[in-house]
């Protein structure tokens, strides 16, 4: 190689190292000026317009700590975990050696601190003055918290702390939430509340910067004998919002004798693992009082949700074995408890009233089994739609309201065991779906006990109990595939049972008093039923057969009455009436048709007799009148011969 072309290719590579040389220069000054502390200047842009660029982070004089280098936002601090937390305009983050002072995503302070277990006497030590102030046993915090794994934060009454006032305003910046992030925050014998500084009022409820209180992922979140109120920001078009009180997934802890007021979702565990609820109440929440979402392991005793806005309990999200249990609601704007699209859900010893909604809704869900569950003065009691399947309802009562239980067209599979629907003003059950059984079912005081809605298929009706109704089972047309069994009606005014549903079976059982035992309108079979006291028996008015076996009757009136062109097949029964047949009547086998039983005859007869014996002595009264006043006769002349 010549030595010009060997002296241009080393030229070159001196070249090329100096390029490299100065990028890397100008990387690390780059850098140096990210992390090194900001000046005048930088600060006071940094801050909110109403901090003071000069103020500086106290240290504790007993114990000095010396102030590290600010840096470069790192992974924990960084922008996702910034923006996760709403972008707080201030945040502090509190770590095991090390306490940062975040400003706009940006850590302007890295302090080191000593000590996991932290109160807030002591963080007071360590942030500006506006960040935090603490006296007469009131703390206000108006910067977000964020703890990290291996610190813990305690408020409790006990340290002679009565209230702690988070800040907030007009947006999520604003909110000064605590996070526990993967340690420990400890509330007892306190109120937690919202403050807005501009009037010292809580935070509006319609406010997007209203705090929360988040027990975020392997964080764990402590509460005892606490009211937090006025916490969580509502949902808009295009943010779901912030509950008071959240349960992040894989968070855990517990909240014992602890009442929420006015959130705006009060209190949600969200794939939260083994939280323990106990004696909480969630009072005129926003929207929902309690959501319960995919939550594993949660332990709920003596839950009330009153008078919020949606519902006062929601299940949602994937399912989980957690029982449902130990709830009572009253007066929320949606349902008492709704349960949504979950599998294998156990609902027990819950109560409601007053929702506006009505009691329990259970939608697209399956394999739910409802036990020990109370309803009153509710729109519906229970409500299965959308889809809902293998729905088990044991030891259900309901009282007033319109309806007891209504199962939804859409609905299969709906056992309803050892339950009472009272006072009900339209149905005590309403079945639209399919595959609907009823067993040992009590129904009073409502003006009809079940109702068969068109399109309904397969309900069996077993051991059945209908009193003081209008009407006892009604099955409208195009409803197909109606077992009643054993059917129990007592004192119905109008109909036992009226079926319009071609193919009803009607087997056994015991109807006394009302206009008429069985109304059929379509094809029916009927058998070994007994009927009593009513006006009239068995009505016809079916185009197709309706075939009698082995019944009895004794009424007032008539027996069986068949309209003109209903076949009627009457066999082997027995038929006692004034009137016992009425109409064209096959007759198979041996029947007893005849005038009604003494007793019968005895109840119709007396008060004739009785009337035949005032009216016969008004007439002698009016007869010995009329003598009394009859003027005498002229005297009688004798003539003399």
């Amino acid at each position: 190689m010549s030595a010009a072309r060997k002296g241009r290719r080393a030229r070159g590579v001196v070249a090329l190292t100096l390029v490299v040389g100065i990028s890397l220069v100008a990387g690390v000054a780059t850098v140096w000026r990210l992390a090194e502390p900001a000046g005048p200047t930088v600060q006071a842009a940094a801050l909110p317009p109403h901090e003071d660029p000069a103020e500086e982070i106290p240290v504790d004089e007993a114990a000095p700590q010396p102030l590290l280098a600010p840096s470069v936002t790192s992974q924990a601090d960084g922008p996702a975990s910034w923006v996760s937390r709403g972008r707080p305009s201030r945040m502090v983050t509190v770590r095991p050696t090390t306490l940062d002072v975040v400003v706009d995503g940006r850590v302007s302070r890295r302090v080191a601190f000593a000590g996991t277990a932290v109160t807030l006497a002591e963080l007071d030590r360590y942030l500006p003055a506006s960040w935090l102030t603490v006296g007469d046993g009131v703390a206000t915090l108006s910067a977000t918290v964020v703890l990290t794994r291996g610190t813990t934060l305690g408020v409790t009454g006990g340290d002679g702390m009565r209230t702690l006032q988070l800040a907030g305003g007009a947006t999520p910046a604003d909110a000064a939430s605590i996070h526990t992030g993967g340690g420990a925050l400890t509330l007892a014998g306190i109120t937690v509340t919202s403050v807005d500084p501009a009037t010292g009022q809580p935070v509006p409820a319609t406010a997007a910067g209203r705090p929360s209180i988040v027990a975020s992922s392997g964080g764990r979140l402590e509460g005892a004998d606490l009211t937090i109120s006025d916490l969580g920001a509502p949902s808009a078009a295009d943010d779901d919002g912030r509950p008071a009180v959240l349960f992040n997934p894989g968070s855990t802890g517990f909240l014992t004798r602890t009442s929420m007021l006015r959130g705006s979702t009060g209190l949600k565990l969200q794939r939260s693992d083994g939280v323990h609820l106990t004696d909480v109440s969630v009072t005129e929440s926003g929207e929902d009082g309690l959501v319960l979402s995919g939550d594993r392991a949660t332990a709920l005793s003596g839950i009330r949700a009153e008078r919020n806005g949606g519902d006062g309990v929601l299940v949602a999200g994937q399912s989980s074995g957690r029982p449902i249990t130990g709830i009572a609601t009253s007066g929320n704007g949606g349902f008492g408890l709704a349960v949504k699209g979950q599998s294998g859900a156990r609902i027990t010893a819950v109560t409601t009233a007053g929702d506006q909604d009505g009691g329990l809704q259970l939608s697209g869900s399956s394999d739910v089994v409802v036990t020990d569950f109370t309803a009153t003065d509710q729109r519906v009691g229970v409500f299965a739609h959308i889809g809902s399947s293998g729905i088990t309802l044991d030891r259900v009562r309901t009282t007033d309201g319109r309806w007891g239980v209504s199962m939804e067209k859409s609905t299969h599979g709906l056992r309803i065991t050892d339950s009472t629907f009272q006072g009900a003003l339209v149905a005590g059950v309403s079945i639209g779906g399919q595959q609907a059984t009823l067993e040992g079912v009590q129904i009073r005081d409502t003006d009809t006990g079940v109702r068969i809605e068109r399109g309904a298929r397969d309900a069996a009706l077993t051991n059945l109990t209908v009193a003081n109704a209008r009407d006892g089972v009604v099955a409208k047309p195009d409803t197909t595939g109606i077992v009643i069994t054993e059917l129990v009606a007592d004192n119905v005014e109008s109909d036992a049972i009226r079926t319009a549903s071609a193919g009803t079976r009607i087997v056994g059982g015991l109807i006394t008093g009302g206009a008429t035992g069985i109304d059929a309108e379509a094809a029916t079979t009927i058998s070994g039923t007994t009927i009593n006291a009513a006006e009239a028996g068995i009505r016809s008015s079916s185009p197709d057969l309706v075939q009698v076996t082995d019944v009895a009757i004794d009424t007032q009136e008539i027996g069986v009455n068949a309209a003109t062109g209903s076949p009627f097949l009457l066999a082997d029964s027995q038929v006692h009436a004034l009137e016992s047949v009425r109409g064209e009547v096959d007759l198979a086998g041996v029947n007893d048709l005849s005038l009604p039983p003494l007793n019968v005859i005895g109840v119709i007869g007396i008060p004739l007799i009785l009337l035949a014996i005032v009216l016969e002595e008004v007439h002698s009264f009016r007869q010995r009148r009329i003598r009394g006043r009859a003027r005498p006769g002229a005297p009688t002349l004798r003539v003399a011969n």
